[in-house]
């Protein structure tokens, strides 16, 4: 392609492909410092060392620099034209929220027939590909976008992260629709205040046309007010689609929810309240987007378990969950739902290094009130010392039901080894991650992995 195609200039400059990142440059790539660099000027050197040509919105005199005004704003116009308008027949609809994106997208995705974008990879016709982050860079959405029209795709679903919009990783990337799934104080290690964290969270819909938005929650108003058009779904009166009735079993869930003055039943095999939240937020979606409301009824026989997300690993005698539940919110709702059916709950858990650390302690209750027993172990470290994270989680409860088992693999051999009849064990934090992040190294670890290879020798 040619630079006069993507911008204003007379310059005929034949490129290859478009980089973000300069470490991944190619002789005759174009170089857009854009996420998060701050030192540009070394990173635009660097670009033009490798013979490729850079576009940025700072002043820099060399023959191969072109400068645009606002980069933030050019930005989504250069990759639309690079991927020749990838989105201009389908649907984006990106979820943000403080839990519920993964599952939420995965049902969507399940009921629309539709590539994903999150926490587990990019997955598109039955395949999924490995992401860095669960909102990733321009340059990698547009080649998932790209990708998914050439396979005839009329939606795409993401899950959009506050980290993306911190960052200005997605800039004025706009949405057909937003989701908002709730907003729990998490996540503020990097965001610092709340206040912050809510404003990134409200970024998605300043960029919607439709917003989806949780009527129950406190936040619900400063989303509808910034929102263009907006639906809403929830129990309390007022909602578009209301939850009208409830009822939870061990294998599968029952909703009763009115919409348009009409009563609609719904039994599907998604566990726990927090779901039902999840499961309408979908509806509400699809019906947005013009499916008859018994056609979406019909198609939850096509949903499928979500992995890592109240994942069931049987056995005979016992049963293994793994979760991805590492907020403080998600790890409550998760043990109190099993506590409601089982007091005889193992639960594996620990904290990430270097985040979050706020929470910690409040996991670390949450654990051993509904739990027969916690075995706290590493999850994610980063650069801190794993027992030093562990007795931040014990330091306020006075209970003494646990045991410190720093390797993670090791604790949950421990927990299958010492299981009674009927006892179910929880492995959370990690769900279906395949990394232990050690220091600044991404080492292979599979909570999955680890739970078969030891069910395979003891079966």
């Amino acid at each position: 392609m040619y630079l006069k195609e993507i911008i204003d200039t007379k310059r005929n400059i034949k490129f290859n492909k478009i980089k973000l990142n300069s470490k991944d440059l190619n002789s005759k790539d174009l170089f857009i410092p854009f996420s998060g660099v701050e030192n540009r000027n070394k990173f635009i050197e660097d670009a033009i060392n490798k013979n490729c040509i850079v576009i940025t919105d700072i002043n820099y005199k060399h023959k191969n620099v072109f400068k645009v005004n606002n980069l933030s704003q050019e930005i989504i116009s250069i990759f639309n034209k690079y991927y020749n308008y990838p989105l201009k027949d389908i649907k984006l609809i990106g979820i943000t929220g403080t839990d519920g994106k993964t599952t939420t997208s995965s049902i969507l995705s399940d009921l629309l027939n539709s590539p994903k974008i999150g926490t587990n990879g990019f997955t598109l016709n039955n395949k999924t590909y490995s992401l860095e982050n669960t909102t990733p860079s321009l340059e990698v959405l547009y080649d998932c976008f790209n990708k998914s029209r050439n396979n005839n795709y009329k939606n795409i679903v993401m899950e959009v992260s506050s980290e993306a919009y911190l960052t200005k990783r997605i800039a004025n990337l706009n949405f057909d629709i937003g989701i908002l799934t709730d907003i729990t104080k998490d996540h503020l290690d990097k965001h610092k205040t709340f206040e912050n964290y809510l404003q990134c969270k409200l970024e998605l819909f300043k960029h919607t046309k439709i917003a989806i938005l949780n009527r129950d929650s406190k936040y619900y108003y400063k989303f509808k007010d910034i929102s263009r058009l907006s639906y809403s779904y929830g129990f309390k009166k007022g909602s578009d689609l209301r939850i009208l009735y409830y009822k939870l079993y061990f294998d599968k869930t029952l909703i009763i929810f009115k919409y348009n003055n009409k009563k609609y039943k719904l039994v599907y095999p998604l566990l726990g309240k927090f779901n039902i939240y999840n499961v309408t937020s979908c509806i509400l979606t699809m019906l947005s987007l013009g499916y008859n409301i018994d056609y979406i009824l019909n198609r939850f026989k096509n949903i499928k378990q979500v992995e890592g997300r109240m994942e069931f690993l049987y056995n005979k005698e016992y049963s293994i969950v793994i979760d991805y539940a590492h907020t403080t919110n998600a790890t409550l709702n998760v043990l109190k739902y099993f506590h409601k059916y089982n007091k005889n709950i193992i639960t594996i858990v620990g904290c990430a290094g270097d985040r979050y650390k706020e929470k910690r302690k409040e996991i670390g209750s949450i654990v051993l009130k509904y739990s027969k027993l916690g075995i706290f172990t590493s999850d994610d470290p980063r650069y801190e010392d794993v027992n030093s994270i562990i007795n931040e989680m014990l330091s306020i409860t006075k209970k003494r039901n646990y045991l410190k088992i720093l390797n993670r693999s090791d604790a949950i051999k421990y927990a299958i080894d010492i299981h009674k009849q009927n006892d179910l064990i929880l492995v959370l934090g990690k769900g279906r991650d395949n990394y232990m992040l050690i220091n600044d190294k991404k080492i292979k670890y599979s909570d999955y992995d680890t739970i078969m290879k030891i069910l395979n020798k003891t079966i």
